[in-house]
């Protein structure tokens, strides 16, 4: 992996994750702002006294009446009244949570529409409003007049409080033993009370406001559930990643130490081969480095430029068929010779031909003596008919020859003025 692709693959792990992040945080103050919001509905007649539950609101608010279990004789204005003139109705109040999330708390206030007379009430406590005075009972089951100041009345030694209309009690649920509070989704909360009405009538014109909160918990939170969703598969990724990385760095260290096995097979090899020629030792070695920078101006890179380095450090390999005897002869070289040492094209691409790890690693040593006017040797190509690598592999033969002629003209001429038959195997 290279160092830009190393980086490029940080930045987009390093993005990605301040996304996530920035997810997270939304979800957290998305979630923060639900549980503060206080919900609010007011409620009356049939919204309100109705036997079943309408679960299609997040918080359902129902007054069911149970059957009137007894009368009293108020007689308020001392008529005489022999016969009940008031009944008493218990009332439960359904609180019911139909959302996947915790009803924390809530509060309602109940308006009064008609005279009504407060006997008893449970679950929660009492600020009752009447006008010119308000306090709070904690629990009506205990009240002590004596205590407040609420108009009420006595009927039959029980203490009464009279609600006129308009007058409004506001009810608090209890969270302590009776646990009113919070409500789980699904659940109800029924505080009740026990109220007196006059024969006949009812409270059902009173109208119910209720202030609510809901507590949902993070992980529910929809955006929440994304970026634990998201952050899962970023780390899945990652942990992919990093196990790639150490795979491809141990496949590059293996890769490595095979080219650098392969490396020094090849240039032992083709220290023999120079080692035949003393005019052209470390000559292998040079034309595979020129050509290696050939390709690299080309645009080649990785795996394809070793391959076409380890071609061009081949390209010599046919002179091990070409007796010492010539390599070496101090004399003028025969046709006969000549043509012997013209043959290590052919030579080398046999040999190369049966080495398959190297793709076309032939054409470097049977075509790197063709040249472009079509005058070369083996066959005569011309043009882009010899191959690429081969071309290559010639400009760098070419420039290393003329390159080292100053140092090695004295030995050529000396050795082998016959070679300057050969100019065309340097140049292409």
């Amino acid at each position: 992996m290279t160092k830009e692709k190393r980086n490029n693959i940080i930045a987009i792990f390093s993005a990605t994750l301040l996304i996530i992040a920035a997810i997270f945080i939304v979800s957290y103050l998305r979630n923060y702002e639900f549980n503060e919001t206080v919900h609010q509905k007011i409620l009356s007649g049939d919204l309100l006294f109705r036997d079943q539950d309408d679960e299609s609101q997040d918080v359902s608010v129902r007054i069911v009446a149970r059957s009137s279990t007894w009368t009293k004789i108020f007689d308020l204005e001392g008529e005489g009244i022999e016969d009940p003139d008031f009944q008493a109705f218990t009332y439960d109040f359904y609180v019911s949570n139909n959302t996947d999330d915790e009803l924390s708390d809530y509060t309602y206030k109940l308006t009064f529409d008609r005279d009504v007379y407060l006997m008893s009430a449970w679950n929660g406590s009492l600020t009752i409003f009447q006008e010119g005075y308000s306090d709070t009972i904690p629990d009506l089951r205990e009240f002590d007049p004596s205590a407040f100041s609420f108009d009420t009345v006595e009927v039959d030694g029980e203490v009464l409080v009279h609600m006129k209309p308009g007058e409004y009690l506001l009810y608090l649920p209890n969270s302590g033993d009776a646990m009113e509070i919070p409500v789980s989704s699904g659940e109800s909360s029924i505080p009740g009370m026990i109220i007196y009405v006059p024969i006949g009538e009812d409270i059902s014109g009173s109208t119910l406001e209720i202030d609510y909160t809901l507590h949902r918990l993070l992980r529910n939170e929809p955006l929440f559930e994304i970026a634990v969703v998201a952050m899962a598969i970023w780390s899945i990724a990652l942990i992919g990643v990093i196990i790639f990385s150490l795979e491809i760095r141990k496949y590059n260290q293996r890769h490595e130490h095979d080219n650098e096995m392969i490396k020094e097979s090849i240039e032992t090899f083709t220290g023999f081969i120079d080692a035949k020629d003393p005019y052209t030792n470390g000559h292998s070695n040079r034309v595979a480095e020129y050509t290696r920078l050939i390709a690299e101006e080309m645009g080649f890179e990785g795996e394809e430029l070793d391959r076409i380095y380890y071609v061009a450090l081949l390209h010599d390999c046919g002179k091990i068929g070409v007796p010492d005897s010539i390599l070496t002869k101090p004399g003028r070289l025969t046709d006969e010779e000549f043509e012997r040492i013209k043959a290590h094209t052919v030579h080398g691409g046999d040999i190369l031909r049966r080495f398959r790890s190297l793709k076309n690693v032939e054409e470097g040593a049977l075509y790197h003596h063709e040249r472009y006017d079509g005058k070369g040797y083996p066959e005569g190509k011309a043009g882009e008919d010899i191959p690429l690598i081969a071309r290559m592999i010639c400009v760098a033969d070419s420039f290393d020859a003329m390159n080292s002629k100053g140092l090695q003209e004295e030995a050529h001429e000396r050795s082998h003025p016959q070679r300057d038959r050969d100019k065309q195997g340097y140049a292409v």
